[in-house]
């Protein structure tokens, strides 16, 4: 949740608030759990007031830097300072390559918490002779619940 409105009586949550749950999220991924250990710790009080005070999850071992990079600046504090959803697909993008996708298995290999440059590389060449370009999906737009077509 957005920290903004945890400490704000009248914020109201934003697509910005969405890129700091969709960095929580990318955490989540690389960590398998959840911040701050939060179903099992019984002091949620405290984690907000450390979320509030700019308290994030340690990044994990061996993530991938520019994904970890990524999730920071979606969890920045102030909503300005984080990407908007294009950046965040244009930052993905760019982070791709370093995933291997099997198409026979649809599993991934050679994960996004990959980081050896070699193993990258000969990702990279790999990944671009197979069909894991994502420049050929949709925009956002065409998904935009904001738009006209989505309207009763």
């Amino acid at each position: 949740m957005d920290p903004k409105i945890l400490n704000a009586e009248s914020y109201d949550l934003t697509e910005k608030s969405d890129i700091y749950s969709l960095g929580i999220v990318f955490w989540e991924l690389t960590s398998c759990s959840s911040p701050f250990n939060f179903e099992t710790n019984n002091e949620p009080t405290k984690i907000m007031l450390e979320i509030l005070d700019g308290k994030r999850e340690n990044p994990i071992p061996n993530t991938n830097n520019k994904f970890v990079a990524l999730y920071k600046k979606c969890w920045q504090h102030e909503p300005d300072d984080r990407p908007d959803i294009h950046q965040v697909i244009s930052e993905l993008n760019s982070i791709v390559p370093i995933i291997r996708i099997n198409s026979e298995n649809n599993s991934v290999s050679d994960n996004i918490i990959s980081t050896d440059e070699s193993n990258t590389s000969n990702t990279r060449e790999k990944s671009e002779s197979e069909d894991s370009d994502l420049s050929n999906l949709p925009s956002c737009e065409d998904y935009d619940i904001n738009s006209d077509k989505y309207k009763v």
